[in-house]
Order: C-alpha cells, then sequence, then structure tokens
C-alpha cells in the first residue's frame, strides 16, 4: 500500500493517497477531507472496502461469493450479500439497456479461450487457433434478484468483467462521501468515479491511447460528479486472443472499435458503454447511444479517435 499526501496552501483541506492493488488491477484512492488524519483514514478505508469487493465478486478466488454463486446455478434462489445483490441486479440492468452486447453470460467461453485464471498467469507467447466448442452466450434472461436472493438457470455461469470495477469505483465514492469526504476519485485500473471537487476544482482524467507502445496522453477531461471507463481489445492479450466477448458468437471481438472511452453519469454505466462499442462497432453504437448523455473517445485501427460529446438526458 502507497501513501501520499498534500496539504493545499491557504486552505482547511487536505489530499491523502492509498494506492495498490485490487480487483486484480492497480487501484488509486484519492480523497480531499477537511484534515490530514480524515483524509488519510478515509483513503485507507476506500481502498480496504476495494479489497472486501473483490473478495465477494472475484472469479479468480475459490473463496468468493460469485464462485459459491455460480456453483449452485440451477439449484433454486441463493441467499447472497447485499454487495453481490447488487452486482447481479446491476449485470441484468446492463444486459438489458445494452440490449445485449454487454453480457456477462460469456463465462464459458473466456474459460475455453484460457482465461480461466488471473490475467498475470496467463501464458502470452505465440498465436493459437481458437477453439472450436465457443458458442452464442445464454444471456442474462434467466437470471433473477429479489430482495437478497439471486437465482441462475442452470446453464448460466457470470463473470463480472469491467462493471465489477466500474460498480466497485461508484460504491466506494459514494461511501466515503457519507463517510465525511468533502472530495473523492477512484480509479480502478481505468474505470473511476469522480464525486465532489479538488481543491474546488474538478478532478482530471486523462485518456490514453492503447494503440502506442508508449501509450501517450491524448487529452484531459474535467471530471463531475461522474464515471469514466474504458475497455480495450488491446490489453489482457495472449495467445493472439483478448478479453473482450462478442455474445453472439463466443469469440473475441473483431470490431471497427479497438479502444473505447467512456464518461456517463455512474462508473457502470460508462463500462456498459464502452462494451457495446467494442462488440457492436462504431456505427451501431453511434445509432443506440443517440438518445444518452455521455462523451467518448472511440479508437479505430488508425487515425484520430472519434471525439463524441452527447447532450441529451440518460435513459438507463
Amino acid at each position: 500500500m502507497k501513501h501520499n499526501e498534500q496539504q493545499f496552501e491557504g486552505s482547511d483541506v487536505s489530499l491523502a493517497e492509498s494506492a495498490g492493488r485490487a480487483m486484480g488491477t492497480s487501484a488509486q484512492i484519492l480523497v480531499e477531507a477537511p484534515c490530514s488524519d480524515a483524509a488519510h483514514a478515509l483513503a485507507d478505508l476506500g481502498l480496504h472496502r476495494a479489497h472486501l469487493l473483490e473478495r465477494c465478486w472475484s472469479r479468480f478466488r475459490d473463496d468468493s461469493e460469485l464462485n459459491a454463486l455460480n456453483a449452485r446455478a440451477g439449484q433454486g434462489p441463493v441467499d447472497v450479500s447485499d454487495d453481490l445483490a447488487l452486482l447481479v441486479a446491476r449485470m441484468v440492468d446492463a444486459w438489458l439497456w445494452t440490449q445485449g452486447a454487454f453480457d456477462p453470460t460469456v463465462l464459458r467461453s473466456m474459460v475455453s479461450l484460457g482465461y480461466d485464471v488471473d490475467f498475470s498467469q496467463l501464458a502470452t507467447q505465440g498465436p493459437s487457433t481458437l477453439p472450436t466448442d465457443l458458442t452464442q452466450a445464454p444471456g442474462m434472461a434467466g437470471v433473477r434478484v429479489i430482495d437478497n436472493t439471486v437465482t441462475l438457470p442452470g446453464h448460466v455461469g457470470i463473470d463480472p468483467g469491467g462493471i465489477g470495477k466500474g460498480l466497485a469505483s461508484d460504491i466506494i465514492a459514494s461511501e466515503l462521501l457519507a463517510a465525511g469526504a468533502t472530495g473523492v476519485l477512484v480509479n480502478l485500473g481505468g474505470d473511476a468515479r469522480a464525486a465532489g471537487t479538488c481543491q474546488g476544482e474538478p478532478w482530471q482524467i486523462g485518456i490514453r491511447d492503447d494503440r502506442s507502445k508508449s501509450s501517450p496522453i491524448v487529452a484531459e477531461f474535467d471530471m463531475g460528479d461522474q464515471g469514466v471507463a474504458t475497455s480495450s481489445s488491446l490489453r489482457r492479450r495472449w495467445q493472439g486472443r483478448h478479453h473482450l466477448i462478442d455474445p453472439n458468437t463466443g469469440a473475441p471481438t473483431a470490431s471497427d472499435v479497438l479502444q473505447a472511452t467512456v464518461f456517463a453519469p455512474t462508473a457502470w454505466q460508462a463500462e456498459a458503454m464502452a462494451t457495446v462499442a467494442l462488440v457492436r462497432g462504431q456505427e451501431a453504437f453511434l445509432q443506440w447511444a443517440s438518445s444518452i448523455a455521455y462523451s467518448a473517445y472511440l479508437f479505430g485501427p488508425e487515425g484520430d479517435p472519434l471525439v463524441i460529446h452527447a447532450k441529451e438526458s440518460i435513459n438507463a
């Protein structure tokens, strides 16, 4: 765990940072609070909360609540924690909202492709032919969330993917504000949620271009109370394949969008929207998102990214 602190000159507030690993990625919690001790305590609390959510939601932990739920698919309603019930409810919401482009039931394809352990343990050398047993994802239509019970059909296993990081960022930011922070920025591997301000100014996020080995920052964006997420087929690659799955085929996506960075009211919504861009491609994404308030940077194989700023109210 890494700690940093900054006392703003001429101000009564302090900024503290707690950083480490959580949710299978790098985690950074920035907290502005009225005093140094409070800022440090809240930043540490945010990172601890990320670890608790990982313990609940990770498919790479044998003892996770998510894996216990998947193991009981087809056995009727299963009692779950508030955190897992919320995650599954948001996955159902995202599946319905994106008309199936975001689909956490691609778990069987992920395992067939070899992504059955944490990415740090995957082999990275050499291309490989795709498995022959890849099939269309079953979808979330049969998944039921009622109070604190979740029912999975017998043929369904769920993998949170990026929405887990996005929702975790939303939860942590909200809880830290409620605990006394005046400003929060939670960044979990590029899925981030901003809330409040930093010395009266918006938080700022840099957008990187994964198409370059140096991954340069191509734009900086002021963050209000909103979320941002990046999906990229250029990251998490192994044996000539990547981790973003087209639910219609069970194979890695092959659209004309290689990277999508999306700003939306929440980080889980931003993650779902970015997935639509990678799965459906630029034209279909623009048509689907025509009535949604968002900003996006869509990166194709070459050239400048397409920059979009939409103004209408979000309808998720």
